[in-house]
C-alpha cells in the first residue's frame, strides 16, 4: 500500500491488499451522493470517527494501490484475485471510480452496528455495499452482473 488512512480503526490491509476490517464500503455514482449519505448517517447518530466519504480517485489511487508492494505481497494479491476475493472487488471499485463514483466508509464492528448502518444507508441507494469481516467479505448490496449475449 502506498498510504494508510488514519480514519481506519483496525488498519486497512490484509495480505498486501486493501482490507478495512469491520467497515462497510458503499459505492455511489458521485461524490455528492456519498456526502449526502454520510450526512444522513451522521443524522442517525454515527460520529465523525465512524463514517467518512471519499472520492473515487482517493480510494483507488491511495488506498487500494499496491505499487509499493513487495514480491510476497504481490503473490498474495495474485492468489486473492485467483480465488475471487479482494482483488475482484478492487476491480469493481476501479470501474466505479473511473465513471466518477465515490465511496462511503462506515465502521460497523458488530452485527447490530451493521443493521443500524444499513437501515440508514439503503434509502440512499448506493450502487453496492460490502462489509469487511475478519475472515470474509459480506455482500450487503450488490447488483447482478449483466452477461453479454453470445
Amino acid at each position: 500500500m502506498k498510504t494508510h488512512w488514519e480514519f481506519f480503526k483496525e488498519g486497512d490491509q490484509s495480505f498486501g491488499m486493501f482490507y478495512p476490517r469491520h467497515y462497510i464500503l458503499a459505492g455511489f455514482d458521485s461524490y455528492a451522493q456519498a456526502q449526502t449519505a454520510e450526512q444522513e448517517l451522521r443524522n442517525q447518530g454515527f460520529t465523525d470517527g465512524e463514517v467518512r466519504s471519499a472520492t473515487g480517485e482517493f480510494v483507488v489511487n491511495e488506498l487500494e494501490s499496491v505499487d509499493g508492494a513487495n514480491i510476497i505481497d504481490r503473490a498474495k494479491a495474485w492468489v486473492a484475485k485467483f480465488v475471487g476475493t479482494e482483488a475482484g472487488y478492487i476491480d469493481d471499485d476501479l470501474e466505479l471510480a473511473r465513471n466518477g463514483g465515490a465511496f462511503l466508509f462506515i465502521y460497523a464492528p458488530t452485527d447490530d452496528d451493521c443493521r443500524r448502518a444499513m437501515a440508514a444507508l439503503e434509502p440512499q441507494r448506493p450502487v453496492f455495499a460490502r462489509r469487511y469481516l475478519p475472515m470474509a467479505i459480506e455482500r450487503l448490496i450488490y447488483p447482478a452482473r449483466v452477461q453479454p449475449d453470445v
